[in-house]
Parts: structure tokens; sequence; C-alpha cells
């Protein structure tokens, strides 16, 4: 049987890095529309709906083709605010005007480097592997430390004293992709649930927008800086 996907896109107001960041412009057109450009082009998912408490995300989402059937309410709207939660009041807000989802697929306004082909490719790992869940990320050979009182601590790698190109990657989430059961979800609130495989992304395509020099090299990226690389 076929599955129906919902494509939900979180996007709540007042950004304090970034002022009116879901809506600030990149390469032509809003930082979120990127997101429901990819979404909506997805063969995958079934519908997209952007969960906002903010008037005007939600007129710039509602122009660019999603559905914002609802205001998101302040108290889910915080810094302080998980995204479980907010999942969940989407998930039965949508329920109680009769529409049901198999799985959903939460796709974060500030990656706007994931594409149509991130999306589709995720979900059909989703499918073909029976998982619970899959969860975007980037491969790292970096050592992490933290600081202690009694100094810096290594976070990762026994074999840290190989050099870089040696060592086995381990892998960052880089927030662009979460597919998940709906079922699984509701037991469990958790995006990261069950049997969970890892979808792969570049680094490049995992910039995140949280400050003004991200914003700044997604600009550059999406415009074709082949010096990146």
């Amino acid at each position: 049987m076929e599955s129906n996907v919902l494509g939900l896109i979180p996007a709540r107001g007042g950004s304090k890095g970034i002022p009116g960041k879901n809506i600030r412009e990149l390469a032509g057109m809003p930082l979120i529309a990127h997101s429901i450009q990819a979404a909506r082009d997805a063969t995958a998912i079934d519908s997209v709906v952007v969960s906002t408490d903010d008037e005007e995300i939600a007129e710039v989402a509602d122009s660019h083709g999603a559905r914002v059937p609802f205001i998101r309410p302040s108290k889910l709207a915080t810094d302080e605010a998980p995204t479980a939660p907010v999942i969940t009041h989407t998930l039965e807000t949508l329920h109680d005007v009769g529409e049901e989802y198999d799985a959903f697929m939460l796709l974060q306004p500030t990656s706007p480097l994931r594409t149509v082909t991130h999306i589709e490719e995720a979900y059909s790992l989703y499918e073909d592997s029976n998982a619970d869940s899959v969860i975007s990320v980037y491969p790292t050979c970096d050592t992490r430390w933290e600081r202690t009182p009694q100094g810096a601590k290594q976070l990762n790698y026994t074999d840290a004293a190989k050099r870089r190109q040696d060592r086995d990657p381990e892998y960052v989430i880089n927030g662009a992709i979460y597919v998940t059961n709906v079922d699984q979800f509701l037991q469990t609130e958790e995006t990261i649930t069950g049997t969970t495989k890892l979808y792969e992304m570049a680094e490049r395509e995992s910039v995140d927008i949280d400050t003004p020099f991200d914003l700044w090299l997604a600009e550059q990226i999406l415009m074709g800086w082949e010096s990146y690389d």
C-alpha cells in the first residue's frame, strides 16, 4: 500500500541571530521558499504544510505554494520550545480535519541547500530499508574536544593518533531531513526512533542558516561559487 507522507516545515518568527530569518532573501527568494519548492517538487511528499506562529511567514509560505492551515500557538513558538510538540500539534490538528499520514518528513527551512533529489533519496532509503526513521548527516573525521575542570578532553576517536584521512568517518546530523513513521513518533515523541538509517549529504550541502555568515555562505554556493571546493 502506498504511504501518505506529510512534508512539514516548521518556521517560527522571532529569530534573534538574523531578524526575520525565515523570510530573508537568499539567491532571489525568501529562505523558506527554497524548502517549500524542494518539498513541492518531491513526488515522495503528498502535502507540504508550514507550521508558524508568524502571519508574515504564513503569507510568504502560502504565496510560494505551501499550505498554512493553522497558526501555531505562541507557547509552541518560544526559544525554548522543542520540536516534538510542534510535530504533535500539526499531526493532531490535521487529524481533526480528516487528514491522516503514515510518515512525515521534517524539513527545516534553515537548510536551503537540501534539494528535491535529497528528499527523494532519503525517502527511498526509508521505504527500501523498512526503517522507522531516517536522518540526514554529513561525514567528518575531525577530532572533537570539550573543556573540563581538568583540562581539554577528547570526545571521539579511539584512533585519534591516526592521520585524518586514515580515520573511519563519524557523522554529524545536519538537520536538513528527518523521515519518521507517524505511529512510532506518536509512541515515542522522538523524530529519531526505532530502527534509524543515515542518509549522507555533502558538508557543503549541509549549511544550516543560523548567522549572517551562514546566509552569505549559502548564497555563494547557490550562486555557483566554484572556488568553494
